[in-house]
């Protein structure tokens, strides 16, 4: 058996064990995004042979839950991608708050999908905030952030962090937006008002935005790092999703590692090459 056709077996058994002994469904998922995990699973248990991992994950009710676990990818950090946030704090959040008070409408709707640990969101709350101070405005913005595992969200919430994990942000953002309380930097409550951290499923087709946000209508939505860790069917609803949740000309960012998916379907348009940031159609 040539190895292509050994891999997509291996993916094959793990689906159809996951729903048969499990009651679960990964088939959402890429092939080669199971098959990482599983090698990486096997390394873990010091198991070098598939078919007796698989007889393992069968009976194992609890490796079953590690292996779903596993392919939620819940990495997350602040000012992930240097260049997108540089574009969106010189371009596009100015653009946004610009049209914003030209059309006498102050509300500035963002949606962070897939927020894990809230990073993504707090970065772009600190950015909009420094922005409207800048500008004078009397502009206000609102920040969704959606994800589908509650522990990850509880620490959204908190929004507590130590000093790696805000290596990345901005001297100055530090003294502005966090409380250093020992070895814990918190996120000021004046950004935490801002953000609303809530559970939804972005693989629910029946749902466009976060019922949170009532109806939708974002200016900017940010799902970055996601939309690859699916089959091409996923990844076309999800970004339908988006497109329905967007308002006229709205902004979609994604990962850079995801340019390819969102270039190859309808609806969106580059806005700012070579960052992954996007224009509703």
């Amino acid at each position: 058996m040539s190895l292509h056709n050994n891999l997509k077996k291996i993916t094959e058994n793990a689906v159809l064990l996951m729903a048969d002994k499990h009651q679960t469904d990964i088939s959402m998922y890429s092939d080669s995004l199971i098959q990482n995990v599983i090698q990486n699973r096997m390394t873990v248990l010091s198991e070098d042979q598939h078919e007796k991992y698989f007889q393992f994950l069968a009976i194992t009710p609890e490796e079953a839950i590690q292996l779903n676990n596993s392919l939620s990818n819940s990495y997350s950090s602040f000012y992930r991608n240097p260049l997108t946030f540089a574009f969106l704090y010189q371009y596009v959040l100015p653009r946004i708050i610009a049209d914003k008070v030209n059309s006498n409408n102050n509300e500035i709707r963002i949606w962070s999908a897939g927020c894990a640990y809230g990073q993504e969101a707090y970065s772009l709350a600190m950015i909009t905030d420094d922005l409207i101070k800048n500008t004078n405005t009397n502009a206000w913005f609102s920040i969704f952030a959606t994800d589908k595992l509650t522990t990850e969200l509880e620490s959204a919430r908190r929004g507590i962090y130590y000093s790696e994990d805000i290596k990345n942000v901005p001297h100055g953002y530090v003294e502005a937006y966090f409380q250093k309380k020992g070895e814990t930097y918190t996120i000021s409550d004046h950004i935490k008002k801002h953000v609303e951290f809530s559970e939804f499923d972005l693989l629910n087709s029946t749902t466009s935005a976060p019922p949170t946000s009532i109806f939708g209508d974002f200016d900017l939505v940010m799902c970055c790092n996601v939309l690859f860790y699916y089959k091409p069917a996923i990844q076309k609803m999800m970004l339908e999703k988006f497109n329905r949740s967007l308002t006229e000309n709205g902004f979609l960012v994604t990962g850079e590692a995801e340019t390819g998916i969102v270039n190859s379907a309808a609806g969106f348009r580059n806005y700012m090459s070579p960052a992954a940031i996007y224009r509703k159609r």
